[in-house]
């Protein structure tokens, strides 16, 4: 038994989404189960004070999740090989009496 991670580990990467910027606010929310917003509002806040320290702020989170992610992924699953299923045969052409209206 292997353990790989999920399909969708690979395909809801937050880097590599066209609607964010490098995505770490949006994954450290995911991560800890906040609005991302909440991390977003006061780093865009910041950078009309001191861009550089928010740009290196937010380079530092890029790096945390780009480690937490790849080093401790959440995202585990155990992979089996499935038994096949088999469908119960039922005839797909009964009729079934239905009650008349009044």
């Amino acid at each position: 038994m292997k353990l790989l991670p999920g399909p969708d580990y690979f395909r809801d990467n937050v880097f590599m989404r066209n609607d964010t910027f490098l995505g770490a606010c949006q994954a450290l929310g995911d991560d800890l189960g906040f609005n991302p917003d909440f991390l977003r509002v006061p780093l865009g806040a910041g950078i009309m004070i001191a861009p550089l320290w928010m740009a290196g702020i937010y380079l530092s989170l890029c790096v945390l999740v780009f480690v937490s992610r790849t080093f401790f992924p959440d995202k585990v699953e155990q992979v089996v090989a499935a038994a096949p299923v088999t469908a119960p045969a039922t005839a797909g052409n009964e009729t079934v009496e239905l009650p008349r209206a009044a």
